[in-house]
């Protein structure tokens, strides 16, 4: 197998994308309406974004913002925003609430977003409902309120059960709260989900393991394993640095290993599942489905477009519609599509030759044959099925074949652990490429 040590580790899914940045078009949202009244109503999911948080996690990378009196404000925004496109979605078929801390809103103003939601959207009977928490906001009464508005899955953000750790990263609880907090909402909720971090400064593979296990006890109805992105505009990255790339691929060989011996499938890139937990929202995000984004901060992704809201409440409470909306371009789908689906760790060639005549192993032939002689990739019957190894280089793996289809394999590969001066210039950079390109 060939050496891995130039290679750059890529740990979010929007890092593969940003090699498509420079093949988007800008739209206004009026060009977006006029596509959807033509293309007629479809079903889709919804995302919210509550960018208020209490806490000041060393690690996050997320759009949040200390609550400072506007919350109720926002929740009447975000529903004003979302009576705009209530003629555009058919039906709603999942709704995740994220942020920042959801469950930082107060009972009066959760109970005014979910029932005025389920006013303007038709939401499924059973539809998949989740809601992001932290054990600090999360209290008896929430969780009996939240249940009794429809949510069905809830997800704490538990990162690690170790007390060191925890302190480390910022977190405000103390392991013994974690696990009664987990135990309490295993009996209200559906499906109970969490977040556990590796790669994190000072944790060995037995502390993921021991985190693991505790899930695993619990039990738990997903488990999304993540490596801790150390991005400059984190504490934590200002006084650590990653651990070398070989000791989190063991990690995470490891963890996998132990969750598919303890029942659980794997059933994208970071995310595990005991067989309950079918995350619904991911499947349509990562299929290129119908995505509203609704609040500060929010993506989306409606009719081959994305959509993206300004980044602080203050912004969108006082111009809710001022989206950013960016158009992929017809020829560019097929590939967005393909390199999506490496989230799942299979790409069906004959699917995407279904679709739109497009066969992903010509189009992306150099990287995955690279991929095969390192032990990331099988091919066969027209599939292309990831290895553990190559689940743990998903990522990467998308972004080099988007760079490889785009840019004939001389783009610039980007990502959040960079600073922002370098991603922008990876950007121009590729925009450069693109006008000689051969696919636009």
């Amino acid at each position: 197998m060939k050496s891995n040590n130039t290679r750059k580790w890529l740990k979010s899914h929007h890092d593969t994308q940003f090699p498509f940045f420079p093949f988007f078009k800008k739209r206004n949202i009026s060009w977006l309406f006029d596509r959807l009244r033509k293309k007629g109503v479809e079903k889709g999911a919804l995302y919210v974004h509550i960018p208020f948080c209490f806490g000041r996690c060393t690690f996050c990378v997320l759009t949040r913002e200390f609550p400072s009196g506007n919350t109720l404000r926002y929740v009447n925004s975000v529903l004003d925003e979302a009576k705009k496109w209530s003629d555009y979605l058919s039906h709603v078929e999942t709704v995740y609430v994220g942020g920042g801390t959801p469950t930082s809103l107060s009972l009066k103003e959760l109970k005014l977003l979910f029932n005025g939601l389920g006013e303007v959207f038709r939401i499924e009977k059973d539809a998949e409902i989740s809601v992001e928490t932290t054990v600090s906001e999360l209290t008896e009464e929430k969780m009996g309120l939240l249940a009794e508005l429809g949510v069905n899955r809830l997800s704490l953000g538990v990162q690690t059960f170790d007390s060191g750790l925890r302190k480390l990263l910022g977190r405000r609880s103390g392991s013994k709260e974690v696990i009664e907090k987990l135990n309490e909402a295993r009996e209200v909720f559906p499906l109970l989900t969490i977040d556990i971090l590796y790669d994190v400064p000072g944790q060995e593979k037995g502390d993921v393991i021991a985190d693991l296990q505790k899930a695993v006890e619990i039990g738990v109805d997903g488990i999304s394993l993540y490596p801790l992105i150390y991005s400059p505009k984190t504490a934590i990255a200002r006084h650590f640095a990653p651990s070398p790339v070989e000791a989190a691929m063991d990690i995470f060989r490891s963890a996998k290993l132990y969750l598919e011996d303890s029942g659980y499938k794997h059933l994208n890139i970071n995310h595990f599942s005991n067989g309950r937990d079918e995350f619904r929202y991911s499947t349509y995000f990562n299929s290129l489905g119908n995505v509203l984004g609704l609040g500060a901060g929010a993506m989306g992704f409606v009719a081959d477009c994305y959509l993206k809201h300004k980044s602080t409440s203050k912004k969108f409470i006082m111009r809710n519609e001022a989206i950013n909306v960016f158009n992929v371009p017809e020829n560019i789908i097929p590939a967005l599509w393909c390199v999506s689906q490496v989230q799942y760790g299979r790409i069906d060639a004959e699917e995407s030759k279904r679709k739109w005549g497009f066969d992903p192993l010509d189009a992306f032939a150099e990287t995955l044959e690279k991929c095969v002689e390192r032990g990331e990739i099988i091919i066969r019957k027209n599939v292309i099925e990831f290895t553990t190894e190559g689940m743990f280089w998903a990522n990467t793996i998308g972004a080099e074949m988007a760079v490889e289809y785009l840019y004939d394999g001389k783009g610039e590969i980007i990502c959040l652990e960079d600073k922002t001066s370098k991603i922008a210039k990876g950007i121009i950079f590729n925009k450069m490429r693109s006008r000689i390109g051969r696919k636009v």
